[in-house]
């Protein structure tokens, strides 16, 4: 039986040669469908993964995998509480602008820069927000297809107990004459451009 607040870790499918038991907030990149082929969950955990080159593609594990594809898309993880939210963002672009004429980034921690064309309509990831009142922090840069960045500023994201949501917070950094969001789901938000 895997300890609570563990993953285990297998070299093989079907839970065979124990690699690794990793505990709350580990991560690694690159390693799922490779180094481990299947892995085990211990109460109140669960995996956010993602493909490393597109972060776009991510899900939350919730229960055991037997067989993590070799060729699969997921290749990165973190081990989160349950509860934990995954806060996810697309982006979108009132300027009169082709899709793709600006890309969003991201810098998040431990994943590193996830960039998101505008009007793509994929969510990617943008915090790992805990049920308590932590603020999570997220720098946001918005580069036209020419390299020039028109837009900086700062995503703050924070668990809401009333409602049971993630929430956007407009703190100093946030440049609402430029970006505006919108909550679309519990954890999921469209940013849109709507000045340079």
């Amino acid at each position: 039986m895997v300890a609570a607040d563990t993953v285990e870790f297998y070299a093989k499918t079907n839970y065979e040669e124990l690699k690794k038991t990793a505990r709350l907030s580990e991560l690694e990149h690159t390693v799922l469908g490779t180094s481990y082929r299947s892995c085990r969950l211990g109460d109140g955990t669960k995996l956010f993964v993602w493909n490393h080159t597109q972060p776009s593609t991510n899900a939350e594990w919730v229960k055991d995998q037997p067989d993590i594809p070799a060729s699969g898309p997921m290749q990165c993880y973190q081990v989160l509480k349950g509860d934990t939210s995954v806060a996810r963002v697309k982006f979108e672009d009132d300027t009169g602008g082709n899709p793709g004429d600006f890309t969003l980034i991201l810098k998040l921690a431990n994943i590193g820069d996830v960039n998101i064309p505008s009007k793509d309509g994929k969510y990617a990831p943008a915090g790992v927000v805990p049920r308590d009142d932590s603020l999570v922090t997220t720098a946001v840069y918005v580069r036209k297809r020419n390299g020039e960045y028109p837009v900086t500023g700062s995503l703050y994201f924070q668990w809401n107990k009333s409602t049971q949501k993630v929430e956007i917070l407009e703190k100093d950094n946030w440049p609402k004459d430029k970006l505006k969001h919108q909550a679309d789901s519990a954890n999921n938000f469209t940013i849109t451009l709507i000045s340079t």
